[in-house]
């Protein structure tokens, strides 16, 4: 079940209340917490870069994200996608333009279809240097048509006090730095509890998560598609 999201400064005031047994808390500017926030970043890296696990999440779609062209140009044929894309549709999967779907290919096969005036797109880019959704120019567009996708975002790291993470039990953050910040103490035992609670944690959200898996060849879209 997830939890509500709880801001930097909550989480951060859990971890000192837990390692310093006070009811005071370091101050945003503190070296210590300072501190805690990078040991933040690293406890959400661990869920996010957990191996075999896409979270449910940090699915989320275009149409909610803060960047990213969301809407068709006559005559351009190349669109920005969202810089907290980490993957883009995959091949296969459809997007929509102005509510029609347009087929997602691998870009192996765009030359393939050079002269075809069919419904497709493909994705160039990477996480780094950022993603393009990529039009079939052999058809015509007209301004404004809407551009709808889901794609798979980065996580959210901590910046500020009023930070919150995509993560369903932040609970998992606290005791992962607890853990970190024990074992610098050299206090070992209470550095493996901590570990212990919060790999138990990390289990629970993993087993919680499931992948939805769409198959696009069947239902409305029925008979639509690209011989490849």
């Amino acid at each position: 079940m997830a939890i509500a999201p709880l801001t930097e400064s909550e989480i951060i005031d859990q971890i000192y209340s837990a390692y310093e047994v006070d009811n005071t808390t370091w101050s945003s500017s503190d070296a210590e917490y300072l501190t805690a926030r990078r040991l933040c970043k690293a406890s959400i890296m661990r869920w996010e870069y957990l191996e075999g696990v896409r979270w449910n999440e940090l699915w989320v779609t275009l149409t909610a994200a803060a960047d990213g062209t969301k809407t068709t140009t006559a005559g351009t044929y190349t669109y920005g996608c969202p810089t907290d894309m980490r993957v883009p549709p995959k091949s296969e999967d459809y997007i929509r333009i102005n509510g029609s779907f347009f087929q997602v290919v691998p870009i192996a096969k765009v030359q393939q279809l050079k002269d075809s005036s069919e419904a497709f797109v493909y994705f160039t880019g990477n996480p780094k240097l950022g993603y393009t959704l990529n039009v079939n120019p052999n058809r015509t567009y007209t301004t404004g048509h809407v551009i709808e996708y889901e794609y798979y975002k980065n996580a959210t790291y901590f910046t500020t006090t009023t930070s919150t993470t995509e993560m369903s039990n932040p609970f998992f953050i606290v005791h992962d730095v607890l853990s970190k910040l024990y074992r610098g103490d050299g206090l070992l035992t209470e550095s493996r509890d901590e570990l212990q609670i919060a790999e138990n944690i990390l289990q629970e959200m993993k087993a919680e998560n499931s992948e939805v898996i769409t198959d696009n060849t069947t239902g409305d879209n029925d008979g639509f598609g690209i011989s490849l």
